[in-house]
């Protein structure tokens, strides 16, 4: 009879572990899509950085000259202060586990939300170097490489804003 009980316990044990482990799962899923916040307006607020995102970056090839143009010009939510986000902000938005497919490409671009799309896994960022180049952030390792401002194959443009504080407004 001890050998059931403890064969019992052991299972009650296991089956209490992988429900708290589960909670805690859900419950880490749950914060970070509570992050971000879906305006009205057709932006995202991140509310962990403080940044306003366009819901969805250009949808097609661009050369970092015409996402720069791109993010300039954009005027969602009626804002005219859009521009080309850092390296680093684009990392914010990186998520290892959430890997989805773009529209036109076979690589992943993994985002900690289903609130931003991005259709391509390179994003163009702010950021030139030497030799007509920029830095473009890869939301398919989470990585950033340098490439040709004139070519514009799988590179997209999201622009990005600074919130303003809530006096402001």
């Amino acid at each position: 009879m001890q050998k059931k009980q403890k064969r019992s316990l052991w299972i009650i044990l296991l089956i209490g572990c992988c429900l708290i482990i589960s909670s805690i799962q859900i419950e880490s899923a749950s914060a970070q899509e509570e992050r971000f916040e879906v305006m009205q307006n057709g932006t995202v607020k991140d509310h962990k950085s403080g940044l306003i995102w366009a819901a969805r970056d250009n949808g097609a090839n661009l050369t970092w000259s015409e996402a720069l143009a791109y993010c300039r010009n954009y005027s969602a939510g009626g804002y005219k202060d859009w521009r080309m986000p850092s390296p680093k902000e684009l990392a914010t938005l990186y998520g290892a586990s959430k890997e989805t497919k773009g529209e036109e490409d076979q690589f992943s671009v993994d985002l900690a939300t289903k609130s931003i799309q991005v259709t391509a896994p390179w994003v163009w960022t702010s950021r030139r170097s030497p030799n007509n180049k920029a830095l473009i952030y890869g939301f398919n390792y989470g990585n950033t490489r340098k490439f040709f401002r004139g070519s514009g194959v799988n590179r997209r443009a999201l622009p990005v804003r600074s919130a303003i504080p809530k006096k402001q407004q």
